[in-house]
This record gives structure tokens, sequence and C-alpha cells, in this order.
């Protein structure tokens, strides 16, 4: 442990696909907002090692990126596999977030993962104070962390983890002990029945991930009035969630409290109650200047230009069901038949979509449609021509890190400006030349040779 943050122990490589440039637009038109610039930059505050830094900027050559962090031995893994990918278009700046001047420059997107609950108040202040004070007009600021009141049950955890904190194993024990006072049905565990999903996970997960998630001295579940609060300070407004389900409240409220919640027009009320309807454990607020609202007519214009394909995951229409915070929701067949099955042909452009029976004349519903789509990994924003070869690069080198044993959770895909998640098992498919052609062509493995 070095100071406010735990430094000993490697972050390990994580891919948000909510941190996408193309991902946080499309979210922001939807909300009628125009999102900024497609050649824009781009900054992480806590990039960790800094693997979701170089995998959007392989996915989006034309933009610039910079990631921020702490620990001298991120950075230095970071710079390492952007030189060896040689990618142009990245840079990585070890730096505390409270140091005047850490972050210069200024960026249509700011995004900050898994930080804000887990430092103390002076840097919570800082990166509100950063967020607004690099963030262009148009620029979209993605803040993620543990909320209320969902979130507040694992302080438990966490005190049982620092109570080990100095042990041999911290990780293994704190787990063990967590186990037993579950198999002895305690009351903890009775009253919050969600910790016990989480345990499971936990058990699952790996140590050093857990180690930066419970070993760390400050963890603070947040209430949404509090980081509201603290962005308004700075003169940034909220726009909504990253996760588009949760700006659809008919698809993410049990139905009764919607109907409770629906007259409330106060924000923070409004979002406190939507919290409590889903017990809300995590948040990814989108925030964002001031600035006049689109008129409907820009707004339609904004989703018309946008251009949509299926992902090479995309299940049947028929099996459509969305797995949600207050349950499954199962997709409506006659309207996402019909979307599925023209996605299945050809990427889109929404103005064609609505062409199609169940949307003619219904926009809100194509929007809405897409929006699920695009949060449940089926279908995404597409990119026409992209640049592929900064991505072919990184995607052979991080074939090469996952031979070697290194954690590899997504590679870059250009044709939409993100990353595709792989599991171990699809790593060793893709470097056999397996896949399916559709998914090669995505991540540009049949390039570079």
């Amino acid at each position: 442990m070095t100071g406010d943050y735990l430094q000993n122990v490697v972050y390990p490589a994580f891919f948000h696909r909510e941190q996408s440039p193309l991902w946080l637009s499309a979210v922001s038109e939807a909300l009628g907002r125009p999102a900024p610039a497609r050649d824009g930059s781009w900054c992480e505050l806590g990039c960790g090692q800094g693997f979701g830094v170089a995998v959007l900027a392989a996915a989006n050559p034309a933009m610039r990126f910079v990631g921020i962090d702490l620990n001298p031995q991120h950075i230095a893994m970071a710079k390492a596999r952007a030189d060896a990918a040689g990618l142009e278009n990245v840079t990585f700046i070890c730096a505390d977030l409270t140091d005047p001047g850490a972050v210069e420059g200024a960026f249509d997107f700011v995004v900050c993962h898994g930080v804000l609950s887990w430092v103390p108040d002076r840097v919570r202040s800082a990166i509100a104070a950063t967020s607004a004070g690099v963030l262009n007009p148009r620029g979209l600021a993605a803040l993620h962390y543990m909320s209320e009141p969902g979130g507040a049950a694992f302080r438990a955890f966490h005190a049982v983890f620092r109570a080990v904190a100095d042990r041999p194993d911290p990780i293994a024990e704190g787990l063990a002990l967590l186990q037993a006072m579950r198999k002895a049905k305690a009351g903890f565990f009775q009253l919050h029945p969600h910790a016990e999903k989480t345990l499971d996970t936990l058990l699952d997960e790996r140590p050093a991930y857990l180690a930066h998630e419970y070993l760390n001295p400050n963890f603070t579940p947040l209430g949404f009035a509090e980081v509201h609060g603290l962005m308004s300070q700075h003169g940034l407004r909220w726009l909504g969630s990253a996760k588009p389900i949760e700006n659809i409240d008919a698809v993410s409220l049990p139905e009764a409290a919607a109907k409770s919640i629906l007259p409330i027009k106060d924000v923070v009320l409004r979002e406190t109650m939507k919290d409590m309807a889903r017990n809300q454990p995590l948040r990814y607020d989108l925030f964002g200047k001031p600035a006049e609202p689109a008129s409907d007519k820009a707004h339609l214009q904004m989703l018309r230009d946008r251009e949509w394909t299926l992902l090479p995951d995309a299940p049947p229409a028929g099996a459509l069901r969305f797995e949600t915070t207050i349950g499954p929701v199962q997709g409506d067949a006659a309207i996402f038949g019909p979307l599925l099955d023209a996605l299945k042909k050809e990427s889109l452009r929404f103005d064609r979509l609505e062409q199609i029976a169940p949307f003619k004349g219904r926009p809100g519903l194509l929007n809405q449609a897409l929006q699920m789509a695009l949060w449940a990994g089926i279908a995404h924003p597409w990119v026409s021509k992209p640049e592929i070869q900064p991505a072919a690069r990184l995607n052979r080198l991080l074939l090469k890190e996952a031979e070697a044993g290194h954690d590899v959770p997504a590679l870059a895909a250009p044709a939409i400006g993100s990353a595709l998640a792989v599991t171990p098992k699809r790593l060793d498919e893709l470097r056999l030349g397996l896949g399916g052609s559709r998914l090669r062509k995505l991540l540009c493995l049949n390039e570079l040779k």
C-alpha cells in the first residue's frame, strides 16, 4: 500500500465497452444531445495498465487518446504495449490526479471507471474538477462508481478483507470467512440476498482484482445526490446513464415503482428513487456542460445519421431475453425479430431501419430498441471504411500475450470503434484460424499476416 491507493498489486487487464467513444456518442444522441466530433480526443483518469486505452486507440486511429495513472508500473506496461503495437495516437502519463497540471489539454471524452468510490474525498474532488476543466463544450464525462443503496451492503465485505489485510493471503482468507458466514446462514446474507450472488462472482474472479476492490483503505458507496452535487459544483450537468437500458424506465424499473416515480420532476430525487427501486449497486453516469437541448427535428436527424450492425454473438430473435437488474425481460418478437432479421443481412442506417413495419412512424420505438440491443451486446453503431492496420497490429500482439498466459479480455474491432470481449476458449479458436469469418473480419485477424 502506498498513500491512499493500493500500488503493490498490478490491476488486471479490463475492457469496459461503455468507455468507447462510439458507444458514448450513440447513448448521448439517443438522449437528444449532439455527440462530440468523431475525430476528437479521449482521456481516462485512472487507466490501470492501459489495456482499455490501447484497444480503443487501435480501434479509433483518427482520435487522440491519453491514459493517466498513479502507478509507475501500470504506465510502464501501458507504454510497452502501445510501442510494441506501433500505436501513434496514444499517450500514457504517470501522475497523481490531485497534482496541479496532472491533466493538460482539452478532451471530447473523459472517462473514469472503478476509482471514484475507492479514493478519499480530496481525490474525488480532483476528479470532478479535472473532468470539468478539460472537457470540451460538447464533451462527455462518464463516471463509474459504487452506488447506494445496493452497494452499501458490500461495506461488510470490505471490512472483512481489511481486517485480514496484513495476513499472508488476505484474499483467500477473506473469501473463506465470507463463505463460512454464508454457509452458517448469517443474518447479513439473509438480509442482502444479492450479496450471496456477488460472493459467487468473487470466487471466480482474479485475486488481483479483489485486492484493488477490497484491500484499499477507502471504500465508499456513493448516493447519486453526492456525485450529482460534486459535479454540479464544477459546472457539469447530469445527462443520463452510460448504460442505455437504465435510460428506459419501462424495462429497467419494476412496473409499480415506475408509476410511482413518473410524476417526480426533481432529478436528484427521481434518480435516488430509481436506485432504490433497482437496489442499484453501481452507476455509470454521463455528465456534460450545460447546453440547449436539440430540437425534435435535430434529434431525429442525429439518430437517422447513425449506422448500425449486428454483432457476431447476437442471439436468434425468438430467444431474445434481456437480463436486467430487476430480472429477465423478454424482448417482444414483433419488435426485435424484424430488427435483427434486417441487420443480419447488412449494416443499416437508422433511417433505413425506420422503413421496417414495426417502426414506421415510430422513431422513438426504434431508438429504444436499438439502445436495448446495444446494451445487450446484440447491435452496435458501425464505422464505414475504418482504418484497420493499428487494430490488426495490436490484436496480433494480444494473441501472443494470451499465448504467453497473460489476461486478454478483448480484441480491438475498428468497424465498431470499440472492442469485442473474448474468452480463453475463443482466443484459442482465433489463434487456430477459427471463430467465423465475420468475427475475424471485425477483429482484423486476416490482415498483416
